[in-house]
């Protein structure tokens, strides 16, 4: 029997899904700016430990992103 998922890690799937479906380009810039917005926008509201998981959240964005990047630049 398999181990259910997190409710949560099923939403990005389904997620996912559906941006695969409407042909939403997988863009980590994008997803980059959107969680910078979200975090202007809630800052103060939330605790500073919340703001840095948000923060770390980005910091995986960013470097995949330059990881893209990079790949692109030796092809």
């Amino acid at each position: 029997m398999t181990k259910p998922e997190d409710p949560y890690i099923e939403t990005f799937r389904l997620q996912a899904e559906r941006m695969d479906e409407l042909g939403i380009p997988c863009d980590p810039d994008a997803a980059m700016v959107l969680l910078a917005q979200f975090m202007a926008e809630i800052e103060g509201s939330i605790s500073e430990e919340e703001m840095f998981s948000l923060a770390e959240i980005g910091g995986h964005l960013f470097r995949e992103g330059l990881r893209r990047k990079m790949i692109k630049m030796l092809k």
